[in-house]
């Protein structure tokens, strides 16, 4: 019995079941009853959550599954990408504005996308702001060459499960960073009753108030699995700009008129979960993406 959900936590459990000893993981998000308390240590905490663990059937349990050594492993490494992404965009936006501060408006984001394009451009900066710039340079390039070398490591995870990331990738917008966060935090889906619990998980679902005839939906849950969430949404993005959208890109042309843009994504991405959920759990293709051009993405990402 666990109540927190981090690696450490994983860690402990493994080293328990290793022994032969049952343990249960619990979501501490939805354990009301520890929140609730007037009295806060982690004795009185333990006992609550095994007079729950008694009381009611597992199936009723916020129980989280403990990951696979190679899922946490493929975890460890969504979290380090995201990381050095942020890392990357903090630096392109702290050397963008050296060239503000210089009174060079002209050059924009889009001149320090790559290596050469950023060498090119520090060149015209006064000799004053060329040192710091030199400097950020320097920065720049290392999280890059990370950022290749994690690219490599998630390609060679990708190459394990061929079959499982042929049919993700069957549909628009889903890349390699995208397929490595499905694969590692949804996996086979069996732990999901339902592609609408699959999105719950991720975080995509609103909050519900109910009232007699009266139905209000809320803002998105905060709860649910971040690195889920963020590169789904990211997905929709391309998905909705992408020929080979199919239904669900006529979902978001419907909706945008109505919800915006932002609201709009949101609803495509939940949808996208849903129906990934079910095409891991068939192993069908998405059907609007020919097979040819699933064939040449796949190719793109070396994964054929």
């Amino acid at each position: 019995m666990n109540r927190s959900i981090g690696s450490q936590s994983f860690r402990i459990a493994k080293s328990i079941l290793n022994k032969g000893i049952q343990v249960i993981v619990l979501n501490p998000g939805d354990l009301a009853t520890i929140y609730q308390s007037l009295k806060k240590t982690d004795k009185e905490d333990s006992l609550k959550i095994a007079r729950l663990i008694q009381r009611y059937p597992m199936e009723e349990l916020p129980v989280v599954p403990v990951p696979t050594d190679e899922e946490e492993d493929n975890r460890r490494l969504c979290t380090e990408q995201e990381n050095w992404t942020r890392q990357l965009t903090q630096g392109k936006n702290r050397l963008h504005s050296l060239f503000t501060q210089a009174g060079l408006t002209h050059i924009t984001k889009k001149h320090l996308r790559t290596k050469s394009s950023r060498e090119t451009s520090v060149a015209l900066l006064p000799s004053r702001y060329q040192k710091e710039a030199e400097r950020i340079l320097q920065v720049l390039d290392l999280v890059e060459q990370n950022l290749k070398l994690i690219e490599e490591e998630t390609k060679d995870a990708l190459k394990k499960n061929p079959a499982y990331v042929q049919t993700i990738m069957s549909m628009p917008g889903i890349g390699m960073v995208t397929s490595l966060a499905i694969m590692s935090y949804m996996g086979d889906c069996k732990r999901f009753s339902s592609g609408k619990q699959a999105a719950y998980y991720a975080g995509l679902v609103p909050r519900v108030d109910i009232s007699g005839d009266t139905v209000r939906y809320g803002k998105i849950v905060s709860r649910g699995c971040h690195s889920i969430r963020r590169v789904i949404v990211q997905a929709a993005w391309s998905l909705v700009r992408c020929q080979h959208g199919g239904k669900l890109k006529e979902f978001y042309e419907r909706l945008y008129s109505k919800k915006g843009a932002k609201k709009s994504i949101i609803a495509v991405s939940r949808k996208m979960i849903e129906v990934l959920y079910s095409m891991i759990r068939t192993g069908a293709l998405f059907d609007s993406m020919p097979e040819s051009v699933l064939n040449r993405k796949l190719a793109q990402y070396g994964l054929m």
